[in-house]
């Protein structure tokens, strides 16, 4: 399977919906499927008519995390591998995360390793009953990657990131939910459905505020209060100059639903 052959992306109507397609192997991440999510992540944030991103994935698991079989055919040069693959992947997230539009995953069955992080980034996860969370790095001698170090404390607190990450405690999909690292669970045979609404429902927002909001979200953990207060100041001006600000309180006045258009 190629790089090409790990993912695949579909643009319609102001939608991307970026498909994990390594289902036979449960999406687990070997290089060619990092270069593959980074390729087209890059190109559905760089079209301008995309006003969200649905991620979902074929097959029984949405990733198991990386590829074992591929690690350890890359012993002799494990460092290197590990480097040059989580570099990748890293950016990736990091575009996902402080991207300017909604970012939606559907996951199913097992969620784990460094394929938590797509998990991590997106502003709205919706979870099959089949879902399990686990960190799983203990029992490998690695540390960790996509990010949970950083996300865990901050969603769920310190006590229950080390759990997950040290104690390597597995999470069913109503212990996810209730953490909050989900959020929401729908039967499994739903799942699709349930995203895909959620995400088209995102893509016809006002996504330019939507954006906003995500940025003073982020920006929250490293602002004082008053630097917070000013950014909400600043982004809501430049909300204020939109076509969908003068959209939404039209229709709030005519008493109809708006018509946004996004960025």
């Amino acid at each position: 399977m190629t790089a090409a052959e790990r993912t695949s992306l579909e643009i319609t109507e102001g939608l991307a919906h970026l498909k994990l397609t390594r289902g036979d192997r449960r999406n687990a991440i070997d290089r060619a499927l990092v270069d593959s999510l980074s390729g087209q992540v890059t190109r559905a944030l760089a079209d301008s008519r995309v006003r969200a991103l649905l991620i979902s994935a074929d097959g029984p698991s949405f990733t198991v995390g990386g590829d074992l079989r591929h690690l350890g055919g890359e012993l002799d040069r494990l460092p290197d591998e590990l480097d040059s693959m989580i570099t990748i992947y890293h950016r990736t997230l990091a575009q996902l995360a402080e991207c300017h539009i909604p970012v939606v995953v559907a996951a199913q069955g097992g969620a784990a390793g460094g394929g938590l992080g797509l998990l991590w980034c997106a502003d709205v996860v919706i979870a099959a009953d089949d879902l399990r969370v686990a960190s799983g790095f203990a029992h490998l001698g690695l540390s960790g990657d996509g990010g949970s170090s950083w996300h865990l404390p901050r969603l769920v607190g310190l006590r229950r990131a080390q759990q997950l990450i040290l104690g390597e405690r597995v999470l069913d999909a109503e212990e996810a939910l209730d953490w909050g690292l989900v959020t929401r669970v729908v039967p499994a045979a739903e799942l699709a459905d349930e995203a895909m609404a959620q995400a088209r429902a995102l893509a016809s927002g006002p996504t330019f505020s939507l954006g906003q909001m995500k940025q003073l979200l982020l920006a929250s953990w490293s602002h004082s209060y008053p630097d917070q207060l000013a950014a909400e100041r600043d982004a809501i001006v430049r909300c204020g100059a939109t076509d969908d600000a003068r959209e939404g309180l039209t229709a709030f006045e005519a008493r109809r639903a708006p018509r946004f258009q996004g960025r």
